[in-house]
């Protein structure tokens, strides 16, 4: 199972992503390239600013449900 895959199993759940979170889950350190591949293949991802408890700025990405393109409807 590809990086990719897992990423897009966990959005596809209702699930979000930071990249910390992508390392503990499955080891992925580049996940905005991976974010980037499906968001190429035409999935619809999108990316929220976030804060975390650090104060860091980080981008959360989740599925967007509510778009138009909808690759499997």
């Amino acid at each position: 199972m590809t990086q990719s895959f897992q990423i897009l199993q966990h959005l596809l759940s209702g699930g979000s992503l930071t990249p910390l979170d992508s390392l503990n889950l499955f080891g992925v350190l580049a996940l905005s390239q991976r974010i980037g591949e499906l968001k190429r293949q035409g999935f619809p991802i999108k990316t929220e600013i976030v804060e975390v408890p650090s104060h860091k700025r980080v981008a959360r990405y989740s599925y967007d449900f509510d778009a138009e393109k909808f690759p499997y409807g």
